[in-house]
């Protein structure tokens, strides 16, 4: 009776012990968790100031200045935060479709340029402008309104607003997560009408906004740039390989309002990713706004 009385407090106290430990590791991969979460929106936060000291407003933006540069994960007290900023401007804005205005029209045009370089079904352009514009009238050819939604096997409505982030373009008609991967590096969705800048754009956006550019002559162009940044219009239309290329001035700048950023932070084994949109404020002397925000 000693014996077993003995190896049954043995196993209660080895379970006990398993269970503190158990729950010691839990509290601290918590913790761990909750730290790098704070971390990452601190990083947010940081980046905030980057962008107000190093892309002033109203000055010409390029990716030679120091907002610009990646920064590699740097070592921390039992972890690392690194991250990097794009230009959102960059970037050709979804958004501009929803609204009655000759960037619109410039944006649709670009758009069908770059849906073709990628290869993409051309009805695309207009089944998302039938999403984020106001009217429920059908774009020809493809397009889709509230009917097309309705008679499908989950039934939902058109969104006919601008989108808040990029990634709701997946509930478009025809837009999956393959095409969705091939065009999101090249589009934004921003709350106001912008122009690309092209300082920051990619050969790829700057062909789709300059009707008959070539890939090849796009890419000198950012290569140009990299030595020195246009410091207007007139001097990206001046460096174009032809005169007589069409562009449309009010869908382009130098100048940029909106950056993307992203910062990733890791306490011990837990790893916290945190994304933001930041908008220029629009009062002089305050750092910008945090449009949204996502943790994870």
């Amino acid at each position: 009776m000693a014996m077993l009385l003995a190896a049954l407090a043995a196993t209660i106290a080895a379970t006990l012990l398993w269970q503190q430990q158990r729950w010691i590791g839990e509290h601290q991969h918590r913790r761990d968790q909750v730290q790098a979460q704070a971390l990452a929106m601190a990083g947010v936060q940081w980046t905030r100031q980057i962008v107000f000291d190093n892309a002033p407003a109203g000055n010409v933006v390029h990716l030679g200045q120091p907002w610009a540069l990646r920064l590699p994960a740097m070592p921390i007290e039992n972890g690392s935060i690194g991250g990097y900023i794009v230009d959102a401007q960059s970037r050709l804005n979804i958004n501009n479709l929803s609204t009655a205005s000759t960037a619109a029209t410039s944006t649709r045009a670009a758009l069908q340029r770059l849906f073709a370089a990628l290869a993409l079904p051309p009805n695309l352009v207009n089944t998302i402008t039938d999403w984020v514009d106001a009217d429920d009238k059908t774009s020809d050819p493809g397009g889709a309104e509230d009917a097309w939604y309705l008679a499908q096997p989950i039934a939902t409505l058109a969104a006919n607003a601008p989108v808040r982030r990029v990634g709701e373009l997946l509930l478009v008609r025809d837009v999956g997560p393959a095409s969705m991967a091939r065009v999101r590096p090249f589009v934004a969705a921003l709350d106001a009408p912008t122009a690309v800048n092209v300082n920051t754009a990619p050969a790829e956006v700057l062909a789709a906004t300059v009707a008959g550019l070539d890939p090849a002559a796009a890419a000198l162009l950012v290569a140009s740039r990299d030595k020195t940044p246009f410091t207007s219009v007139a001097d990206f239309k001046a460096r174009l390989p032809r005169p007589n290329l069409a562009t449309d001035e009010t869908s382009l700048d130098v100048r940029s309002d909106w950056f993307e950023v992203s910062i990733e932070a890791q306490q011990g084994d837990t790893l916290a990713r945190a994304r933001a949109l930041l908008r220029r404020s629009p009062t002089a002397g305050e750092w910008p706004v945090v449009v949204w925000q996502t943790v994870e």
